[in-house]
Parts: C-alpha cells; structure tokens; sequence
C-alpha cells in the first residue's frame, strides 16, 4: 500500500512540474541566456515549493503536515560546548545554580546560528644538514593539533532567549578559572569540556579547555532587560543583555596520556576515534 502511495505521488509531482515548465515556456519564451536562465531559477523554486507541499507565497496548501522535533545531544549537530560527563555537579548541572540553569535544557552552550570554526592540524620536522650535500634531511618530531577558534553570534529577541544568552557568557568566563580560596577542591584547574559540531566525523565530543574567550558589547545594538528568574521583574534583579552580540572563544584540544596510548593511526583514518557525549572524548 505504501509503494502505492509513493508511486501515486511520484506522478502527480512529475505531472505538476511538467505543468510548470510548460507554463514558463509560454510566459518566458526565447532561447537567450537571460530567459534561460528565468526560467531555471522560477522552475526550480516552483518545484521546491511542490515537493514541500507549499504554496507561492506563504498560502495554505491545505495539507495537515505535523513535524517531529526531538532533542537529543548524541545526535545533534549543531555546534555545542558541553561538561563532561565526569564533571559532577557543576555550572549548570548544579541545581543550586538558577544564572547557568536554562543551560541544562541544552546541556551546554548550543550556537543558535553556525558559527565560524577555524582549527589547524600540523607535523613538526627537524632539517638534518650533513656536510657536502644538496639537500636537507628531514626527521619528524611530532604532530600536534592547534587551537580551535570558535566565532558565532548569538541573538536576544525576548527574555527567555536573554536569560539563554545571560547564562552563555557566564559559562564562557566561568570555564576559564580554577578553583581557589574557598572551594572546597581549591588548586584544581578549569574544568576539561566536551566540544561538538557538524556531526559524527567533524568534531564529536572532543576534549577541551577554555583558553581565551571575547565577548564584544557593541554600543549600536539595542540591549534587553532580563530577570534571573521568568515573572521577576523587580529592577533589583534585571540584567542587561545586547540583543546581537559576536562570541568569539579558543578552544585548546587536550588529549589525556591514556587517550594517546588508545591512539591508532589506522583507527583514526578510518574515523573510529570517535567520541561520544556520554563516553569517552573524541581524539581530534
């Protein structure tokens, strides 16, 4: 029954597009480039709204179409910078910490628009100069994996995505201390993160520290009240957010010594390294 449908529509969407480009050759006649090239870019819009079962603009197609949406963090790909999982009750997985608490709805900071990443892998070699020769002899050091810049923006339309924000740049700061004086753990180092983006063979759960993080307050943008908690609007308690602001953080690889005797170029190439949000950390 189901091929039957499948190829019921098959045939209805290949009758409308052909109804369509008959359509375009009656209304942008001529072979020249630029009626060419009219009717390719409206045929093809009209074909994606055809296959979406969409009308031209915004119209009612008439249609019940119900979309899915679930959250999951092991198969989300968006970019994300996470706890590890053996980080305890910390930041936004204390409950006692309502500023970083909308935070745990996402586990970790999530980048609402793709931000910019920049990473650089390199191999160090030793140049060998023996006398009387033509050319030098090249002996490897080592590989290394650099920095990883991550520069994104982040939006504030109402206070729940203010509050979201808020807790951002919170988490961003906070990720660059130790603790000290009077924490009980006092001499442990900023927490090792877990960093994730475009999915499984790109940056899946790698292990990461904060090494530098900017936050541009620009003065041209329109900045929001928020309160730390929603329906608190006493002025004691409002924060001011921009409303656009650019997030700029560098993000420095850590791969632990029992990582590095797990290593196996063979594995690596064929992308079996792979970390996972509630396992081990990815080899970068």
């Amino acid at each position: 029954m189901a091929n039957l449908f499948d190829n019921l529509g098959n045939k209805i969407f290949s009758r409308s597009t052909r109804i369509v480009d008959e359509g375009l050759n009656r209304a942008i006649p001529g072979d020249n480039f630029i009626a060419k090239s009219a009717r390719s870019i409206i045929g093809s819009q009209a074909e994606r709204l055809l296959s979406n079962a969409l009308n031209p603009g915004g119209a009612s197609s008439g249609g019940n179409t119900q979309a899915n949406v679930s959250f999951n963090a092991e198969n989300d790909i968006r970019a994300r910078l996470a706890l590890s999982p053996q980080s305890g009750p910390l930041f936004y997985k204390d409950g006692s910490n309502q500023l970083m608490a909308p935070l745990g709805q996402t586990d970790g900071v999530v980048w609402p628009y793709t931000p910019n990443i920049n990473v650089s892998y390199s191999a160090s070699y030793a140049g060998q100069n023996p006398s009387h020769t033509n050319y030098t002899q090249q002996s490897y050091g080592m590989s290394s994996v650099d920095q990883i810049s991550v520069v994104g923006q982040f939006t504030a339309n109402n206070q729940d995505e203010a509050r979201y924000l808020l807790a951002t740049l919170w988490f961003l700061k906070s990720a660059t201390k130790s603790f000290y004086g009077t924490d009980q753990n006092r001499g442990t180092p900023p927490p090792v993160l877990r960093f994730s983006a475009h999915g499984v063979h790109m940056f899946k759960s790698v292990p990461v520290v904060i090494t530098n993080t900017v936050q541009d307050f620009e003065s041209n943008v329109d900045y929001i009240d928020t309160p730390l908690q929603p329906g608190s609007g006493s002025i004691g308690n409002m924060t001011r957010v921009p409303t656009l602001i650019t997030i700029n953080v560098t993000l420095q690889p850590v791969v632990s010594r029992s990582a590095q005797q797990r290593f196996s170029l063979e594995n690596y190439a064929k992308g079996r390294l792979v970390g996972g949000s509630r396992g081990l950390g990815g080899t970068p």
